[in-house]
């Protein structure tokens, strides 16, 4: 069925957008793109929209494993040049001549780049899916160090495969190539702002379809493996498969047992991290304290804490169960950027608990603070009180700097279950402070308990901050090392370069970092140190 819609005018007042030639049938390059959907997509009984179908070659493929597939182009010579009878009509991508929520999934290979408003495409391919329906796209790199499109002086043809033109900056480049181009960072921005979430992505290698090249096949399979890891970042496109909610995108709860918070993670080593900013943190723990349902857990995450999870397994088990672990650390944020999520800074342990403070000051809430060396634990009361004159601190304890025996844990626990607190703040220093917090989770009764680390010290006036310019450009480890050799070298010299090759390891997946799901660590007092 071949449907013609007409003309269809540009009213956006900028010249219109060349199209890009069609793939042959048969070629590498279609077989490439299409092993690749095969691994991230499950076109099984699904209804399919192949937008920018071209002549056909990617949508006959999608025909043989999907349901029902229709392609879409705004070339009627391309649509002609179908050899199977596949339903396609003629239409842009801008105003897409489909139902709301008609698709379960939307392929768009090598066509945005093409069109005359990428946003555009986004929104109405968000909206012609279906909730939890999935957007498989493929857009060229900018990094790939040749430019894959025609590029021209004026009149005059460069031709294609120009090396580094793809680098030059955008205001300089749109001169020689008429193609758009993105970077992962970029394409995901632009996919957010529509409601898309990141599912998965990657980078692909060319096929070399058009260079008579020896040892071809050899080339293919060597690229292959080099496609996950670093050297991945310089491939010729990048693939995306984003996905449209299933569900509203506020913040929710699972049921009543067991509860954890639910919003995109990501991966750092095995340790699931939580794409939050402190607003939202702060919002949900509003949320439990209303609710009530029982003891809640929050970690304010660092690279050290991520590598202790690799020394010790249990540690690992102990950070993914718990309810929330936010990226207290600039490492963090930046490998949650780097997996497409939208992070403007770190959840800092200090911002966190004068932000809630600051929010919680005129609704009553209870607040304990348990840790930090002697004294400091009341000062950090003090302090905050000072700053917020509504602020109900129902009590304060710093443990002694030795293991705990039975009876003064027992001690400890009952003084902060006769306080009744909303919001226990411990900060005992990583990783004791999270082992601390999942061990006396169940005795409690505290709807929130949240690890913030070096946040005692630093707000009791005890340690200096570092300037915000450091902390946000994650440079606050040399403030501190500066401040405390001593205590701090092994923690940022020697772990800091551990997480490096970590990450490197990762990366070229010579280790595996996942979680190995040994037991959790038996619930006994365990020594008190301070941050």
């Amino acid at each position: 069925m071949l449907v013609r819609r007409g003309q269809f005018e540009n009213t956006s007042g900028i010249s219109p957008i060349k199209l890009g030639g069609p793939v042959s049938y048969g070629s590498y390059a279609v077989s490439k793109r299409m092993g690749k959907m095969d691994q991230i997509l499950n076109f099984n009984g699904k209804r399919v929209l192949d937008l920018g179908c071209g002549n056909g070659c990617y949508t006959e493929e999608i025909a043989r494993r999907a349901d029902y597939v229709c392609g879409i182009d705004l070339h009627m010579p391309h649509l002609q040049a179908f050899r199977e009878a596949i339903p396609r009509v003629q239409g842009s991508g801008e105003d897409l001549p489909f139902a709301s929520e008609s698709f379960d999934v939307v392929t768009m290979i090598e066509v945005l780049e093409h069109t005359d408003c990428d946003t555009k495409v986004l929104a109405e391919c968000f909206r012609v899916l279906k909730p939890g329906g999935l957007l498989a796209l493929f857009v060229p790199n900018k990094f790939y160090p040749f430019e894959s499109h025609p590029c021209r002086l004026g009149t005059f043809s460069l031709g294609r495969n120009v090396p580094l033109v793809s680098w030059l900056p955008e205001s300089f480049r749109r001169h020689i190539c008429y193609a758009r181009i993105y970077t992962r960072r970029g394409l995901f921005a632009i996919a957010r702002k529509v409601g898309f979430q990141i599912q998965e992505s990657g980078f692909i290698f060319p096929p070399l379809d058009s260079f008579p090249l020896p040892f071809k096949n050899t080339y293919r399979r060597i690229v292959a493996r080099l496609e996950s890891t670093p050297l991945g970042n310089l491939g010729v496109s990048i693939y995306a498969v984003l996905a449209k909610p299933a569900h509203s995108a506020k913040t929710v709860a699972r049921g009543p047992n067991n509860r954890q918070f639910e919003s995109a993670t990501f991966d750092v080593l095995g340790v699931r991290t939580h794409a939050v900013q402190i607003g939202q943190v702060v919002e949900q723990m509003n949320g439990w304290i209303r609710e009530r349902d029982g003891c809640h857990s929050i970690a304010a995450t660092s690279m050290h804490g991520v590598v202790e999870a690799q020394h010790d397994p249990s540690f690992k088990e102990i950070l993914n169960a718990t309810d929330l672990v936010v990226p207290d650390g600039m490492p963090l944020v930046w490998l949650g950027r780097r997996q497409g999520h939208f992070l403007r800074r770190r959840v800092y342990g200090p911002d966190l608990l004068l932000a809630f403070c600051e929010e919680s000051a005129e609704k009553g809430y209870r607040h304990f603070f348990y840790g930090g060396e002697p004294g400091v634990a009341d000062h950090l009361a003090a302090s905050l009180k000072a700053r917020f004159p509504g602020l109900n601190v129902v009590g304060t304890c710093s443990p002694p700097y030795r293991p705990l025996n039975a009876t003064e844990d027992e001690e400890i626990v009952e003084m902060i279950r006769s306080a009744a607190p909303d919001v226990l703040w411990v900060g005992l220093g990583a990783p004791k402070q999270e082992r601390w917090m999942h061990n006396h989770k169940a005795q409690l009764r505290v709807p929130v308990l949240v690890c913030v680390g070096a946040a005692f010290d630093m707000l009791s006036g005890r340690r200096k901050q570092a300037p915000p310019w450091m902390r946000e450009h994650g440079l606050e480890w040399f403030f501190r090392l500066l401040q405390e050799p001593r205590r701090l070298w092994r923690r940022y010299l020697v772990y800091g370069s551990q997480f490096i090759i970590y990450l490197l390891l990762d990366s070229l997946r010579l280790k595996n970092f996942e979680a190995d799901g040994s037991r959790l660590p038996k619930r006994t007092p365990g020594r008190q140190t301070p941050v």
